[in-house]
């Protein structure tokens, strides 16, 4: 199932163009909103002491930003440069402060010459400095809060216009023409009917961003196409023998696509000189965009890459790796999520030091709500240290009874005869009692063969080795420790036990060679002549007539004691015909 629509970067772009669009009147195009009006006094002045020396003065700052602009130094001229960093990123302050830097020293090297001695050295009585004024616009600097002389922030405002007056101006003589920016060189070319301002931005901007998003669909689609269906196709033929099917190489190339999309929205933003908030919103969409496309493929890539082991895992003996493989692809997304959300939180400027703070004062009931997950995670733990079971054995774990089919972090699955599935949390595994089954060597078959009262010892002596023999001779039964005897009277048959082992790996195999021994023991039963008993009864009827007793016959009727050392010299007799007048040794298994 997908977890990135297709629809949601637009969706995304959508809802930043309309944030862009009810944002405060203050959020003007150049900059946002002043840190300090100019014209006003402050009240309390900041200690000269304390103010940096490059712009404590409006000739200090004049001079610092010039000689940085000219040296390409873009961080210490945009530090001239009043911008209000509260609630911007960084990247969006640096790449609009050098926007700005480059505006504002392209306009002044066609104003006018900068005569660093015609600029007061210190105005301890105004809060503002007016350098030249350009058809009613000013170039001036203003004091701040922190006492530090920096460019307007109505400077910034108006550079736009600013440069649209002097852009066809000649540079100054004396000055070396600086590089203009992409952002100043597209609004050059821009025809001035489309250089009029609508909902924060200019209306060349939002065609541009209209066509940006077209391309970037485009772009995307055919990315696509080329991954899933080229490079996609490639890795899923190499990977065919391994069993990996072909929609999950594709799924896990498909985000890639939107990954690209995401670039080039990236890096034609910043060339549209988009105003500093309009500009943080819209790399905050696509921000959240790529990295919700790259986490994405590298979640479906661990699938593939797990699909991979699994074939690998098949061609060997143990089942051990099995059970590691479902553990090591959940560890792997588990991983790869938590990496997705501390990039995102990165990228946001998000402090996740005071975010593991917050976690931390809430440490003892976070502990109380997870303790059910800690103890299923210990007893993952405990399943694959011990190993008590694995994946595709048999097991009974009190009223559950079935097939391990996987072991994950909080559960394992295990599937009954039923075809039911039942979920086992981990924490019970700890201390339940698990028979497996699985894990046995040799399988027991214990029954009681019953044949009739009237087969002769020679036969039934017969019939029990006879069913040695085919023990010995069936290929999975074992051969050292097996039992076939004469065993009981039953009520209506001479009950013999049959007592064997199969080494059988599963139990459809068990089945098959119980089921060649049972016809091969009906098939000696047929050529000895012995008959199966059934239950039966018999009745006896006797004559009446009157109160004579009749007269038994035998051979031990003449007296008590004759009959008594009669009986045990026979008993004697057929003893020793039958064990040869010697004791015989225990039992030899086999």
């Amino acid at each position: 199932m997908s977890i990135f629509p297709k629809s949601l970067p637009l969706l995304c772009l959508l809802a930043c163009s309309f944030a862009i669009s009810t944002s405060t009147a203050q959020s003007l195009p150049g900059m946002p909103a002043l840190t300090g009006q100019p014209g006003e006094v402050e009240e309390n002045v900041t200690p000269i002491s304390s103010i940096p020396a490059e712009r404590s003065s409006p000739r200090a700052t004049m001079s610092t930003f010039l000689d940085a602009a000219s040296k390409g130094q873009w961080d210490r001229a945009t530090a001239t440069l009043n911008l209000r960093r509260n609630g911007l990123p960084e990247d969006v302050v640096s790449v609009r402060g050098r926007e700005a830097s480059t505006e504002l020293k392209a306009v002044i090297d066609r104003v006018s010459y900068v005569d660093l001695e015609l600029i007061p050295e210190a105005l301890l009585d105004r809060s503002d400095y007016v350098w030249q004024v350009v058809q009613g616009l000013p170039i001036g600097l203003e004091r701040v809060d922190s006492g530090e002389w920096l460019f307007s922030s109505q400077t910034l405002r108006s550079l736009p216009e600013l440069w649209t007056l002097v852009k066809d101006r000649p540079v100054v003589e004396g000055v070396v023409e600086i590089e203009l920016t992409p952002a100043m060189w597209l609004r050059s070319q821009v025809p001035p009917a489309l250089r009029k301002r609508t909902l924060v931005l200019e209306q060349w901007q939002w065609i541009a961003i209209a066509l940006l998003v077209f391309v970037g669909v485009l772009l995307e689609r055919i990315l696509t196409f080329v991954l899933v269906r080229v490079m996609g196709g490639q890795l899923a033929r190499r990977l065919s023998r391994r069993r990996v099917e072909d929609t999950l190489v594709r799924t896990a190339m498909r985000p890639l696509g939107i990954a690209g999309m995401a670039g080039l929205w990236w890096v034609a933003l910043l060339v549209l000189g988009l105003p500093a908030q309009a500009l943080a919103i819209l790399l905050l969409a696509v921000k959240f965009i790529a990295i919700a496309a790259v986490v994405w493929s590298l979640y479906r890539m661990v699938d593939v890459g797990a699909a991979v082991l699994e074939s690998y895992a098949a061609e060997t003996e143990t089942r051990y790796d099995d059970l590691l493989i479902p553990l090591l692809r959940s560890s792997a997304k588990i991983f790869i999520a938590v990496f997705g959300v501390v990039l995102l939180a990165d990228n946001l400027d998000i402090n996740i030091t005071g975010l593991l703070a917050g976690l931390g004062l809430g440490g003892i009931a976070f502990a109380l709500a997870a303790q059910d997950t800690v103890k299923n995670f210990f007893g993952s733990v405990t399943v694959l240290l011990d190993r008590p079971f694995q994946v595709g054995d048999w097991i009974v774990v009190g009223a559950v009874d079935g097939t391990v089919e996987s072991v994950g972090f909080r559960s394992t699955r295990v599937r009954t005869f039923y075809d039911s599935l039942v979920t086992l949390p981990n924490a019970n595994l700890i201390s339940a009692h698990v028979d497996n089954y699985g894990s046995r060597r040799y399988r027991r078959w214990k029954t009681t063969l019953g044949v009739a009262y009237d087969t002769p010892p020679e036969k039934l002596e017969a019939l029990c080795e006879g069913i040695r023999e085919l023990v010995r001779r069936h290929p999975y039964t074992r051969k050292d420790y097996f039992h076939v005897y004469l065993n009981e009277f039953g009520p209506s048959s001479l009950d013999i036990l049959v007592y064997v082992f199969w080494e059988a790996p599963d139990w459809a195999t068990e089945l098959r060679e119980r089921h060649r021994l049972v016809v091969d023991i009906l098939r000696l039963t047929h050529h000895l002549g012995v008959e199966i008993a059934f239950p039966t009864q018999t009745l006896y009827l006797k004559r009446g007539g009157g109160n004579q007793a009749e007269e038994s016959v035998s051979a031990y009727a003449d007296s008590i004691e004759q009959g008594q050392r009669m009986v045990r010299e026979d008993v004697r007799r057929l003893v020793d015909e039958a064990l040869g007048g010697k004791r015989p040794p225990p039992v030899q298994s086999g």
